[in-house]
């Protein structure tokens, strides 16, 4: 007598498994180059240049220190450091390499260019290179992000007016933001480091490449490295 295979059970994506995973992204909106979470408070990032702490003499390391303490002594708001550690893609590099190779006339300079190229491609199988990008992330709690029962019958009634009044109350809160992280630019740079404040088009980078890892290489942020307030 012929058995009944059992059903087989096939597991497929339910619309509530979708939605959590939104869940976890706390950004609302990216507008003027400020982050927007959900609950309505405001975030800026401001990127850092590194310091080659570990090469620097101990009283060099020490003065360091203490200057870093007192800035963040002088703080009047929380902030937030964030450090994103990525693996390093040479292939850029690696491919410039083989094209200066191949216009090298030296037979000598060509063979040497070739173990050259040899080496780095042995280390990358061997090590993961990894950099790392340094962010501090200011935050303003605006009092138009507490809404409260008559501000919501308010919206109800007329909401072009409450649409008009969100966009100043914005424009306003923008300015306190951007006081903070002006004051934060100006003490970092006091320890000879090169910051600036990230954009919209670079902040939508940095939350994509932080959400997507497995893509990290597809959306580039400027070396941060390489700073520098003009072309930022």
């Amino acid at each position: 007598m012929a058995q009944t295979p059992p059903s087989q059970n096939k597991i497929t994506p339910s619309k509530s498994s979708k939605t959590s995973t939104l869940a976890f992204v706390e950004v609302g909106e990216i507008r003027d180059d400020v982050l927007v979470l959900k609950d309505g408070l405001m975030r800026g990032i401001i990127a850092v240049s590194s310091a080659n702490f570990a090469l620097k003499s101990g009283e060099e390391q020490q003065l360091i220190i203490n200057a870093f303490q007192g800035v963040l002594n002088a703080l009047e708001f929380p902030i937030q450091i964030l450090v994103q550690s990525r693996k390093l893609n040479l292939d850029p590099y690696i491919e410039k390499l083989r094209q200066l190779e191949d216009a090298q006339q030296n037979d000598l300079l060509r063979v040497k260019m070739q173990e050259y190229i040899e080496y780095i491609n042995q280390m990358l199988d061997q090590i993961n290179i990894m950099k790392k990008d340094f962010y501090i992330i200011v935050g303003y709690e605006p009092t138009s992000a507490k809404i409260g029962f008559f501000a919501s019958i308010a919206r109800a009634l007329n909401p072009t007016k409450v649409i008009k009044k969100k966009r100043e109350d914005f424009n306003r809160d923008k300015q306190f933001l951007n006081q903070r992280m002006d004051q934060i630019i100006s003490r970092f740079s006091s320890l000879d480091l090169k910051v600036n404040s990230l954009n919209t088009e670079q902040l939508i980078a940095l939350m994509y490449n932080s959400y997507n890892p497995d893509t990290l290489e597809s959306v580039r942020l400027k070396d941060v490295a390489s700073l520098d307030v003009e072309n930022f």
